[in-house]
């Protein structure tokens, strides 16, 4: 498939999102589990009123704590029959264990790193949970990498298929690709579970999304900045935000109320290959 895509699949992809992200919206609400919008979903919210219409996802915020509870509650509460709640504990052979995922079922959207995975496909929203930051920055550019090379690790050898561009990220990933093959899969998979907890409940002043799509030093807030909320439209309906959603996004992106460039007005979803199943006459 395409790298990027057309107009039109964009618009219906998005709209099998939303009924993803209000299901997450009947679970916390009935629950009292908080969460937020991010990232781009949070600029469309801002700048949009909805979606970015170029963007091909929505990505969700909880801070720790309320990010487990909803991975206690979400498996029993889900409505099974239209969705499927996707962790590592709900599915073997998932080692993405920073990121939840709520999935469609009876769809397909499949990404060029998954490709080789034998894992529920389905279109899906993120939930990623914000985790306490190191406490120098020392320990932040040490603790994110090795977490990172860890997770590669453990990915590759579980199926995943990625790609470095960095030469010497290159280096050390296959250096440490061949040093690993000794160790056993599930010794390997325990140290990267236990080690992403490492400063978990140290109550820092910052917390940052270890599975964000950027650096530490992008992906970090004061607590005290995802403490408070109110709510903005999005695609007709109102979610939570970060009270102070203005500083929230200055900081990760700087003037977010410019569009960048039409030429850059594209997604980059990286898609394999993408099924609406039941939902293709949907528009």
């Amino acid at each position: 498939m395409e790298e990027h895509l057309d107009r039109e699949t964009l618009r219906k992809l998005q709209l099998q999102e939303l009924k993803c992200l209000k299901e997450l919206k009947r679970i916390c609400e009935k629950h009292d589990i908080k969460y937020f919008l991010i990232g781009g979903t949070l600029i469309g919210a801002a700048r949009n009123k909805g979606f970015i219409p170029w963007d091909d996802d929505i990505d969700i915020g909880m801070v720790r704590s309320e990010y487990d509870k909803f991975c206690k509650i979400c498996p029993q509460e889900i409505n099974k029959e239209l969705f499927f709640f996707q962790i590592p504990e709900t599915e073997e052979g998932n080692a993405d264990f920073e990121i939840a995922r709520i999935r469609l079922n009876n769809t397909h959207f499949v990404q060029r790193h998954r490709r080789n995975l034998s894992l529920h496909d389905g279109i899906f929203i993120e939930i990623i949970p914000y985790d306490d930051l190191p406490p120098t920055k020392r320990k932040c550019d040490y603790y994110y990498m090795k977490f990172k090379i860890m997770k590669r690790l453990v990915g590759e050898r579980m199926g995943y298929t990625y790609t470095i561009s960095n030469p010497i990220e290159r280096f050390i990933f296959f250096t440490g690709m061949y040093l690993s093959k000794i160790i056993p899969i599930k010794v390997l998979y325990n140290k990267m579970v236990n080690y992403h907890l490492k400063y978990f409940n140290t109550n820092s002043e910052y917390v940052f999304l270890l599975g964000g799509d950027y650096n530490w030093k992008k992906e970090k807030h004061a607590r005290k900045t995802i403490s408070e909320f109110t709510t903005l439209e999005f695609e007709g309906d109102f979610y939570p935000v970060p009270k102070n959603y203005d500083l929230f996004l200055t900081e990760q992106y700087g003037d977010y109320m410019t569009p960048p460039p039409v030429e850059e007005q594209v997604n980059k979803c990286f898609v394999e290959s993408i099924d609406f199943g039941i939902y293709s006459s949907e528009v």
